[in-house]
């Protein structure tokens, strides 16, 4: 089993003989995993209902959970992106507490599908940076060769993608080396077919051309693949551009659109046609590349990328124009500058943004020097000054520079006074705040205590008590005895969610990460879907400061599910170093920070102080269009 490839015919009945046979939920768990792959591609249905049987498989084990959301978001990567995103990161945070190799395999995996996500919205930037400073130094932790080959493949398709072709360059080489005794042939051919093409834009022929030869030797194991189809346009690339052989450029890029075809791969069948009109650009053929252009115009999947409407819009503006159709030429160059001004945005807003600092700098020094020049005229009329008054008005300055002094003195010893106060008085109250909040918290663990070992305990003897006269009892009874013991154990259930909220066990058990993940799955429904980002939180906050935080998160979710009525809720927790911030925005109907009635608020109230007790700060803002809350705090943490 572990030799086919999930793409291979009889894969799929080889994986169900092997649920039929007596096995481990372990190998059951993954067993129904691969199968939800397989599936994902063919029949979504299909591969939900193996996903969950997978998922009821692992119960108990943190790694096969950690799976679970790998494969969910896997599933998910393409239907729900933000459910995918919030999968991967929540994988990534389970198998980071594991310590096998196998645990770091699917980390990089998992890591990396997250980095696809901010490729597929043209954030490539962000793509790269998770790739090169996440997926790759884990893929060297795991120590298998073909996962951190792979990794360096996809790091040069990146910076190919991006127009950094030598960069690209030293990626894919490093990736030959890592893939050379790989037993995966298959990610060996694609590493070379996209060296090759690097290599052509390169313009370094004899490298294109010996790896061209190599990617030809794996030929024989890839007919009627996506990845043939992917080597005949990189072989018409080299030939057109390599040897000046248009002819045999076309033919090749034919029997490449033809594989495409016959596979149903638009996407594939797309960037051949691109292919074949820069080929008709170099041919001098404007007729026939418009018609082509045209013709990737109308393809929803290949215009999803920005980059490659601007390529496709582009391209008509010019070929209307070199055939003098210049109310066509207007219209596709005024689609192109649309796309041109949405992809250069962020880089406008920083050039403008550096233009404005240089002219301040600039401004500056003027000002700088004007003040130098006032002093060195104040400095001469001053000396002059003193020559003509003599001593008389030296005594007079002096008389006044002693006065002035004195006032200042005073006015300074005065506001010293006053700041020592208020002082006094904000230590005062953080004290009072901080033995508040200490004494609400042990209130809570007591009633948790309480609730749990007391009436719990009281409610479980109240069960056996009845299960013993069940048995003793005629049946018209036995019905009534058995609903009374089913609202028992709804009464036991939520006597322990009630324990749970007062006291989070998670988080004495696992860390603040873990139980932020679980409260925000607990306020998850139908109506309200919430989006926890962590980054870089240690493990070494003490306990009393992790509580903290986490009470000031449970009050600002509740708020925007409860009165904010929020359907979209981010919640971001980082830090650095000492310093914790937490950033909520919801769509919610907005919260009035200034109404007395809501400051005023048990919840607002009890989230001011234990930020106060942090040494922290808050500050609340609208969001977009005057809708929704951002809050975002500011907090002060110590191991």
């Amino acid at each position: 089993m572990a030799q086919l490839q999930w793409t291979d015919s009889g894969y799929a009945d080889s994986l169900q003989n092997v649920l039929n046979k007596r096995i481990t939920n372990r190998v059951k768990a993954e067993t129904n995993y691969l199968l939800c792959q397989y599936w994902s591609y063919r029949d979504t249905a299909k591969a939900k209902q193996f996903l969950l049987a997978g998922q009821k498989a692992a119960q108990g084990s943190t790694f096969l959970t950690a799976l679970y959301y790998f494969y969910e978001g896997s599933l998910y990567h393409s239907l729900n992106p933000e459910k995918a995103a919030f999968d991967y990161l929540k994988s990534d945070s389970l198998l980071a507490k594991e310590a096998i190799p196998q645990a770091s395999y699917f980390r990089a995996k998992a890591l990396f599908n997250y980095a696809l996500l901010y490729d597929d919205k043209d954030n490539t930037g962000a793509a790269v940076d998770i790739v090169l400073n996440k997926v790759i130094p884990i893929a060297k932790k795991a120590g298998d060769q073909t996962l951190l080959g792979e990794n360096y493949m996809y790091a040069g398709q990146f910076f190919q993608g991006a127009g950094q072709y030598k960069v690209a360059a030293q990626y894919y080489m490093q990736a030959m080396q890592q893939l050379q005794t790989t037993y995966k042939k298959s990610i060996l051919f694609r590493v070379y077919i996209y060296a090759a093409q690097n290599y052509c834009l390169l313009k370094r022929m004899d490298d294109a051309k010996a790896t061209l030869e190599k990617a030809k030797g794996l030929l024989p194991l890839y007919t009627d693949t996506k990845m043939l189809a992917e080597y005949y346009e990189v072989e018409a690339l080299y030939l057109w551009q390599g040897e000046k052989q248009f002819m045999r450029a076309h033919q090749s890029l034919d029997k490449g659109m033809a594989i495409a075809k016959k596979l149903d791969e638009e996407y594939i069948y797309n960037s051949l046609q691109f292919s074949k009109y820069n080929l008709y650009m170099a041919e001098g053929k404007n007729s026939k590349a418009i018609e082509t252009l045209n013709s990737l115009a109308k393809s929803e999947l290949y215009l999803l990328k920005a980059e490659n409407r601007k390529s496709v819009y582009n391209g008509l503006a010019q070929n209307y124009a070199a055939v003098n159709n210049m109310e066509q030429a207007y219209r596709w160059q005024k689609k192109y500058a649309e796309t041109s001004d949405s992809l250069a945005q962020k880089r406008l807003a920083k050039n403008i943004n550096e233009l404005e600092i240089k002219y301040r700098t600039t401004e500056n020094q003027k000002r700088i020097l004007a003040l130098e020049a006032e002093k060195k005229q104040a400095v001469l009329a001053n000396k002059n000054n003193r020559l003509a008054s003599g001593l008389l008005t030296a005594g007079c300055i002096l008389l006044i520079c002693i006065a002035a002094y004195s006032i200042i003195l005073y006015r300074k010893n005065k506001k010293i006074s006053a700041q020592q106060l208020k002082d006094i008085r904000q230590q005062q109250e953080i004290r009072l705040s901080q033995a508040m909040l200490q004494l609400q918290e042990e209130e809570r663990s007591r009633m948790a205590r309480d609730l749990h070992d007391g009436v719990g305990s009281m409610l479980a003897g109240i069960k056996i008590n009845l299960s013993g006269i069940a048995s003793e009892v005629d049946k018209p009874y036995t019905r009534c005895i058995n609903d009374t013991m089913r609202q028992l154990d709804n009464s036991v259930a939520e006597l322990r969610r009630i324990a749970h909220n007062l006291v989070p066990d998670v988080l004495l058990r696992y860390g603040l990460e873990v139980a932020l993940q679980e409260l925000a799955e607990t306020l998850i429904s139908p109506k309200t879907s919430i989006d926890l980002q962590c980054l870089n939180i240690r493990k070494d906050i003490a306990i009393g400061i992790q509580l903290s935080i986490y009470r000031i998160i449970q009050e600002l979710l509740s708020n925007a599910v409860k009165h904010a009525d929020a359907s979209n809720i981010l919640v971001q927790c980082s830090q650095n170093e000492h310093i914790f911030m937490i950033a909520v925005e919801d769509d919610g109907k907005g919260l009035d920070i200034e109404d007395p009635g809501i400051s005023r608020g048990i919840g607002i109230s009890n989230i001011k102080n234990r930020v106060a007790y942090l040494n922290g700060t808050i500050g609340y803002s609208r969001g977009k269009d005057q809708t929704g809350t951002i809050v975002n705090i500011e907090l002060y943490v110590t191991e």
